[in-house]
């Protein structure tokens, strides 16, 4: 189902979904659309005092341009510890600042509806004149990729998701029309996660989009809390309400098992996951893979790994076909 943009910009998501509307990142999100010149006591120091040249012709990409480079100067400071200043010294806006920085670019780009070459001209004017010109910069210092806006619009998707996942662990069993709408586009995130997964799966070190999305991947790697998928490369056992344990996704990465898992399992039992899942063989793989997805297949592929750990994958489809086998006999 493929659903307009416009209906699932972030401010309409905040305002038709009130449980996501509350998140932290909506705090975060607010204060990127803040003017820097409404802070006191900060001189307006985030607010961009150079020239645009060229690029202030463009109404539309000279706004976006100061305003991206106030809101990178905020995140800076704040992972810099300078103080409380912005997002309250926020750990999320640490942690999470520069992916939801692009998710409200990209939203702001494809909610503008500007050309190719508006879009060329917004990378143009960071890598010439707010990258070079930034006053301070953490070791770990934010890249923007030259993404068209096709590829903004997918990983726009993927941020979404994670969103999503990490703001709202309720999952209601009945929904109006509105919450039905909402659960079909978590459909089409989660099925533009996993395209993103194969698309990127080989060595795409000169692909940017795919650069993207690794970056990602890093930042959900390991126990951050802050995200709303765990990324690992062996799978993980129970241990703790604060780590997320529920198997949602496996696939070969870079030559690397990738376990993709959630906190709440209430998302798995939504119907449709298995189909994005298990798109061969929704209604037979679908009771191992989701409604067992910690304690089935987890512990299937854990046993398998801990065995012949070079093999796994191999291993993965002849448990698929058994599972398939038996559903047939059973049936």
């Amino acid at each position: 189902m493929d659903i307009s943009d416009n209906d699932f910009s972030v401010d309409k998501i905040k305002q038709e979904y009130k449980l996501l509307g509350g998140s932290k990142f909506y705090e975060i999100y607010d204060e990127f659309n803040k003017n820097c010149n409404d802070y006191v006591g900060d001189s307006a120091i985030s607010c961009y005092q150079g020239n645009l040249d060229d690029y202030s012709r463009d109404t539309e990409v000279s706004i976006l341009l100061k305003e991206l480079y106030s809101n990178l100067y905020r995140i800076y400071h704040t992972i810099l510890n300078y103080g409380n200043d912005y997002f309250d010294g926020s750990e999320e806006a640490k942690n999470m600042g520069y992916i939801y920085l692009k998710y409200w670019l990209y939203d702001k780009i494809t909610k503008q509806d500007l050309k190719d070459n508006q879009i060329q001209m917004i990378f143009d004017g960071w890598k010439n004149y707010i990258k070079e010109n930034m006053p301070i910069n953490p070791n770990n210092s934010c890249i923007f990729y030259n993404l068209n806006k096709n590829e903004m619009k997918k990983i726009k998707k993927i941020y979404a998701l994670n969103n999503i996942l990490h703001a709202n662990d309720k999952n209601s069993k009945t929904c109006d029309n509105n919450e039905c709408k909402y659960m079909d586009y978590f459909e089409e995130t989660l099925s533009e996660f996993i395209n993103s997964i194969k698309k990127c799966s080989s060595d795409s070190s000169n692909d940017e989009y795919c650069k993207e999305f690794n970056d990602f991947l890093k930042i959900c790697n390991g126990d951050n809390t802050y995200a709303g998928v765990s990324a690992y490369n062996q799978p993980r056992e129970n241990s703790g309400d604060s780590n997320r344990k529920h198997l949602l996704y496996l696939e070969k990465y870079n030559d690397k098992p990738l376990y993709i898992y959630i906190k709440n399992n209430k998302w798995l039992n939504w119907g449709k996951i298995s189909q994005i899942l298990n798109p061969q063989n929704s209604t037979t793989i679908a009771a191992t893979s989701i409604a067992g997805s910690a304690i089935g297949l987890s512990s299937i592929f854990y046993y398998l790994y801990k065995v012949i750990p070079n093999d796994i994958f191999k291993y993965k489809y002849c448990i698929i076909i058994n599972i398939k086998y038996f559903s047939k006999i059973l049936l």
